[in-house]
């Protein structure tokens, strides 16, 4: 869907008076929050829920951050309507998942007719997300949120009286975060791709562009990986988006929801308790939504078409890719991805890169699939740098991250499936 921002409100301070300024997108009704019906989920324990999903993950798993709770909510069974002077029909309706550490809302039916649309907002009115609105209406007539960091919120939908009967949504994912999708922290080890030549870490500025291609995302309300955009042979800038296809299948493309820009504003050295701790980024550049494309098993390989172009602020580079079947030679290779949905990160590896199968355990297999990095010279990677790019030193992606042992800590593997085969 189209780039929206989410923003935060605060309070005014005139004269030694505090007055609450709110957003004007949000409807001026007559019915406090606190008479809106509400629709309680089931409780969840997030100390159990984190337990089952570390005992889960592994190579080539996709992790989870949520646990989706399936429910049927409409505007003709839940919530509460409210005419305004002017004629605008609103609904209401509050849903809260107690202990949530962020939500998010999956709309399997969305179609906001002419004059309409939809926000989420917090209870307190200070932070708001949206509007959606009728340019977010897709052929999959699908509607996936990002992440809103609370465990109670308002979903509004203002509608022209005239076209309320027009209006088609249907919720029936409401997805409760139980880690924290924005402070899960990765290893100490990595590094910032803020970091530059002012910090000791020149290396990275050579790399700023293809920096720009990578993004992390949540597909299904529930699971995180990182991706990249990649240009075509007519280099007409489509938004082409690659991942892995562990990470997603095809009928996941519209619940996709990718996140630019999502970086620290300083540089945390490498190895220090500053770059093991969770960061400062934001998620306000998102789009929503995608077509599925392609994929490709054997070498993990997933493309989609977002479902809108990239919004300028996200200063969005597509990257290019190398197709033959040799590998470089002794040479700088770099990955840069998103580990454990972390602010992005870059790692280096200078050693010569051989070819691979999964599965293998990193053992060289000559005409094997995949690429593999025998250790990283320059920090690592983690769950959720899966679907991640790896760029040759002409910057061109020779593969994407399947899974391996490499970690903070260790000089093991990573194993890439390979552009050339997919």
């Amino acid at each position: 869907m189209r780039f929206i921002q989410t923003i935060l409100l605060c309070l005014l301070i005139s004269g030694g008076i505090f007055a609450q300024q709110f957003d004007e997108r949000i409807a001026p009704t007559r019915e406090p929050i606190s008479d809106v019906a509400l629709a309680e989920m089931p409780a969840q324990d997030n100390e159990a829920l984190m337990q089952a999903e570390l005992e889960r993950r592994g190579p080539g798993i996709a992790p989870h951050f949520a646990v989706p709770i399936d429910v049927h909510i409409t505007p003709q069974t839940h919530g509460t309507w409210e005419t305004l002077n002017d004629g605008t029909s609103v609904w209401r309706l509050r849903i809260k998942s107690a202990g949530a550490k962020s939500l998010n809302f999956g709309f399997t039916k969305y179609f906001m007719p002419h004059g309409g649309n939809l926000i989420i907002y917090s209870v307190d009115k200070k932070k708001v997300m949206g509007p959606f609105t009728p340019a977010d209406n897709e052929e999959h007539e699908q509607l996936w949120t990002p992440v809103f960091e609370a465990d109670e919120v308002v979903i509004e939908v203002q509608v022209p009286e005239v076209n309320k009967d027009q209006l088609d949504l249907e919720l029936k994912s409401v997805n409760h975060d139980f880690l924290g999708f924005t402070s899960i922290m990765s290893g100490s080890c990595n590094l910032d791709v803020i970091c530059g030549a002012d910090d000791g870490w020149g290396i990275v500025d050579n790399y700023r562009d293809i920096i720009q291609s990578v993004a992390v995302y949540g597909n299904g309300g529930f699971t995180y990986c990182t991706g990249f955009l990649v240009n075509n042979t007519r280099n007409d800038c489509t938004p082409l988006f690659m991942t892995a296809d562990h990470c997603m299948g095809a009928s996941d493309a519209p619940t996709l929801v990718v996140y630019w820009n999502y970086i620290n504003s300083f540089c945390r050295q490498p190895n220090t308790g500053q770059s093991g701790s969770a960061g400062d980024g934001t998620l306000d550049d998102f789009n929503t939504g995608a077509i599925y494309r392609a994929s490709y098993s054997p070498t993990d390989f997933m493309l989609v078409e977002l479902d809108d172009e990239v919004s300028e602020t996200a200063n969005a580079f597509f990257a290019g890719w190398n197709a033959e079947f040799d590998l470089p030679g002794p040479d700088t290779v770099i990955a840069v991805h998103h580990p454990s949905t972390d602010e992005k990160r870059i790692s280096f590896e200078f050693d010569q890169l051989h070819p691979g199968e999964w599965g293998s355990g990193g053992t060289e297999i000559p005409g094997g699939n995949h690429v593999v990095v025998p250790d990283w010279d320059i920090g690592t990677t983690e769950g959720g740098s899966s679907g991640s790019p790896l760029f040759d030193g002409n910057k061109r992606v020779i593969g994407q991250l399947h899974g391996g042992g490499a970690a903070c800590g260790n000089d093991q593997y990573d194993i890439y499936g390979w552009v050339a085969y997919s």
